[in-house]
């Protein structure tokens, strides 16, 4: 018995089997199946994009086209205009955009400030704000509006005058409301025309009126 302990005693223990390491393996053919078609795509629509799409124009080439268009207009005149109103119209819905995808539309363009005067006889006090709108293409609409508002503190004036002219009675009603809004559009188109500017509002809403 003893001698069985001693024998198992002098036997060596035995050292632990190391595990092997698995090596990493890239799957080159997989990895190329699934990223060369998207390069190549990359690559086509990179070339299609360069050579379909023109790139957007600087302002200075939409002023110069803005220049070239009025000075077209100028030497067409305006006696043939005349002549053909229907031709008229339809010349200037097409001049409405300098850029074939921008239609024309209407723009608006609100009065700086609410205009405020006493009505005729005493009878009241009327204030109104307003809003005028044209119908051309946007670049057109932009450059109009800004010179519209050298425009302003003349066409101001007017409106003051024609609102003077009223009576709290004729501004009670629906019809009176009515008959002021068209009236002061066609007084704002008169002035311009005065003013060497041309009469393009097309409407004018009056966004708040406040009569006591």
């Amino acid at each position: 018995m003893e001698d069985d302990l001693e024998n198992t005693d002098d036997k060596p223990e035995e050292a632990p089997k190391l595990k092997k390491r698995k090596k990493l393996t890239i799957p080159w053919k997989l990895l190329a199946l699934y990223i060369l078609p998207a390069v190549v795509v990359f690559i086509i629509f990179i070339a299609m994009h360069k050579s379909l799409v023109q790139p957007p124009l600087s302002r200075e080439e939409i002023m110069a086209l803005m220049n070239e268009k009025k000075e077209e207009e100028h030497l067409e005149g305006e006696t043939d205009q005349e002549s053909d109103p229907a031709k008229t119209t339809s010349e200037e819905i097409q001049q409405g955009s300098d850029i074939p995808f921008i239609g024309p539309q209407h723009y608006y363009q609100s009065f700086t400030g609410a205009l405020a005067t006493d009505l005729k006889n005493d009878s009241g006090i009327l204030t109104i704000e307003l809003a005028v709108s044209i119908f051309m293409g946007k670049l057109n609409a932009e450059a109009y509006f800004e010179s519209f508002k050298t425009f302003e503190p003349a066409l101001r004036s007017v409106i003051l005058a024609l609102m003077r002219t009223k009576t709290k009675e004729q501004l009670d009603t629906n019809q009176g409301k009515e008959a002021l809004r068209l009236e002061i559009l066609e007084t704002i188109n008169n002035e311009l025309v005065k003013l060497g500017a041309k009469p393009e509002i097309k409407t004018v809403q009056l966004t708040k009126i406040l009569l006591i």
